[in-house]
């Protein structure tokens, strides 16, 4: 009989609070490998080698886990943005950091880029995370208006602009982590020209 329980084997492998972040992190590596319809929370804990029912401690069913999965990659790439953005001046300086902290962020971490970009995974997300990314996309909007404002883009419309910013950060998130795009592009995803990609949108006009 097997003397697994939720604190791991006999080796000690898991003390309190690590088998969540092990649970997670295996997920993570098994939806971007092979997709939601290989994730088990029973296989999981077969190959981590605890109890069928220690998984179940932390995530009750397989949505749980979904949406935990879901609210730690956009935490963490949330927190990246706003790092970056931080020590940088309200306007289009602030919006060009926070751009290429995404990128950098989805280079980083593109195993959680790919899972958090799945339709799947993000089906299961709940207000909470919601609420995450509204706040995130009101913050780039009231940056598009502080830069507007200082003379970029000024007779553009807002929305428009904030329609253009997301596709083109998160479509050069993509090009710069997506094999697909890898070796056609070659050297046109490294990540100076993905800047310079960035920049034909993002440059500071109104200090030239």
């Amino acid at each position: 009989m097997s003397t697994s329980t939720d604190q791991g084997s006999a080796d000690g492998a898991y003390h309190h609070g690590n088998l969540r972040e092990a649970l997670l992190g295996l997920a993570v590596e098994t939806l971007s490998d092979s997709g939601v319809e290989q994730l088990s929370l029973r296989a999981m804990a077969r190959e981590l080698d605890v109890s069928h029912a220690a998984p179940l401690r932390h995530f009750k069913t397989k949505a749980d886990l979904l949406n935990a999965i879901a609210v730690e990659g956009v935490k963490s790439l949330l927190a990246a943005t706003s790092a970056a953005a931080a020590d940088q001046p309200s306007g289009v300086r602030r919006l060009r950091h926070m751009a290429l902290a995404y990128v950098d962020w989805a280079r980083e971490h593109a195993a959680f880029h790919r899972v958090i970009r799945n339709p799947e995974v993000m089906r299961h997300a709940t207000a909470p995370l919601h609420e995450m990314l509204a706040e995130f996309a009101s913050l780039q909007r009231r940056e598009i208006s502080a830069a507007q404002g200082q003379g970029w883009r000024a007779d553009a419309d807002a929305d428009v602009l904030f329609v253009h910013l997301v596709s083109l950060t998160a479509g050069t998130a993509i090009v710069a982590t997506d094999a697909m795009y890898q070796a056609p592009m070659g050297a046109a995803t490294s990540r100076e020209a993905l800047t310079a990609s960035l920049d034909l949108f993002l440059s500071d006009r109104s200090s030239s």
